[in-house]
């Protein structure tokens, strides 16, 4: 299985919630909290059961492990800044278009009744105007990105077509808002 992660310039940032989790999890994405140590994401994983990943990691990620949410495998990615935590995620692997439409739909609807109507979506009528004024053809994939304020981050979700050694795609982040670039 391999992995490869967007910027935030090509649709993939990374923040904070509760989210997928439910109670079980820290206050903030899984098992540590933005601004927490990184040093301490292996020893949580390992505790937790994760395995880490041996792949290579996804652009952008110091640390990746195999977890399973959403009753799915997937992987849960961790990017630090100065030895603290400010970006994390999960990437899932999709079986087709179908399946990956399936899977963004059921993350985009848990995430807005957490966070709230997007804050920007790709499928919305003012987005998709937007793009057709500009000369731009939207595939239905294009518009399978959405982005949601809170107050301590921006959570991403989005869907990613196959290209070279990886097939469909879809991913849920968390970055902290003090990494967020306008």
């Amino acid at each position: 299985m391999s992995f490869t992660v967007l910027s935030r310039s090509l649709l993939f940032p990374f923040a904070v919630t509760t989210l997928l989790a439910g109670p079980a999890f820290a206050a903030d994405f899984r098992l540590i909290d933005f601004g927490a140590p990184c040093d301490q994401i292996v020893k949580q994983e390992a505790e937790s059961g994760a395995e880490a990943y041996e792949g290579k990691l996804p652009s952008g990620y110091q640390f990746a492990f195999r977890v399973r949410e959403l009753d799915r495998d997937a992987l849960a990615v961790y990017a630090c800044d100065g030895g603290k935590l400010f970006r994390s995620g999960y990437i899932f692997e999709a079986k087709d278009e179908a399946d990956a439409t399936m899977l963004y739909a059921r993350i985009k609807k848990r995430v807005s009744r957490e966070r709230g109507k997007p804050s920007y979506d790709f499928a919305s009528t003012a987005h998709r105007k937007k793009m057709s004024d500009a000369g731009a053809t939207l595939s239905p994939v294009d518009t399978m990105v959405a982005f949601w304020d809170g107050k301590t981050s921006e959570a991403h979700a989005s869907v990613a077509e196959p290209s070279k050694d990886r097939g469909w795609r879809v991913s849920l982040s968390y970055t902290a808002n003090s990494h967020v670039k306008e």
